[in-house]
């Protein structure tokens, strides 16, 4: 791929200066998020979002040198989470958002869907529509035209570390049935779900190489709308399978660990 190493990443809002900090405050907005959706099925993904930031932050702490570049790596998550937060705000003013988004967001407010389900939309509609745009717009290649790629997938660690407690939070916050389809003790479930979004976080990659190397504006309008449609096929086959109940049997036992009966 004949990819230039002229695009790098600049300021970017909530990251004006690539630090530590941007990953805080891109917790703090996460946790305002979580807070005011409640049992709003939308929830979920935010929860899942959270929890991964909060293992990078963890692990960034804990060892600081697990990237080549952590001032790439702090705009890239605050970049990320601004896509996030804008198809947010868009779907809640009645505007478009990618397809995919449509379905995942179309689904928790109306489908009847269990917990994972409403993790994976989430998760396919940020990653495979979302992410290739991201790397794309930070630039492929350091100034020194070297591939950033290794700490792209470097991350599929922070992904590993963090899949359970992310299923562990879902479980706890919104839907026991995650108990059944992920249990503790029996990883197949979890390695099957893992290799997937690895399987994504690669198609991202060259995604993201296909629109750098668009040799025009309609060469690029095209790639992309690829992109939208595959994460959008990906949404749709997610999103097929519906339990009728599963929803008022979420909703309530949500607003049951929210609202805890009084002991005695």
């Amino acid at each position: 791929m004949n990819v230039s190493s002229d695009v790098q990443p600049g300021a970017v809002p909530h990251c004006k200066r690539p630090k530590l900090k941007c990953v805080r405050v891109t917790m703090r907005r996460m946790r305002d998020l979580q807070s005011r959706l409640g049992c709003d099925h939308r929830a979920v993904f935010a929860t899942t979002y959270l929890t991964l930031t909060e293992t990078y932050y963890e692990l960034l702490l804990d060892q600081p040198d697990f990237v080549d570049d952590r001032k790439y790596l702090f705009t890239e998550v605050a970049h990320f989470a601004n896509y996030y937060f804008r198809t947010i705000r868009a779907h809640d003013s009645g505007n478009r958002v990618p397809p995919a988004w449509q379905i995942a967001l179309d689904t928790a407010a109306e489908g009847e869907v269990n917990g994972a389900q409403d993790m994976l939309l989430g998760i396919n509609a940020h990653v495979q529509s979302d992410m290739p745009f991201v790397i794309a717009e930070l630039g492929l290649e350091t100034p020194k035209g070297k591939s950033r790629k290794p700490d792209h997938d470097v991350v599929n660690a922070v992904l590993e570390m963090a899949y359970q407690r992310v299923v562990d939070e879902v479980e706890r916050r919104y839907d026991p049935i995650l108990a059944f389809t992920n249990p503790d003790g029996v990883p197949a479930d979890d390695t099957a779900g893992l290799e997937l979004v690895r399987t994504w976080r690669e198609g991202v990659w060259r995604n993201a190489e296909r629109l750098t190397n668009a040799k025009s504006e309609e060469e690029r309008r095209e790639v992309a709308r690829s992109i939208e449609d595959n994460a959008a096929q990906w949404a749709q086959g997610i999103a097929a399978f519906q339990t009728p109940g599963d929803r008022a049997r979420r909703d309530a036992y949500c607003q049951a660990q929210q609202n805890p009966a009084p002991l005695g």
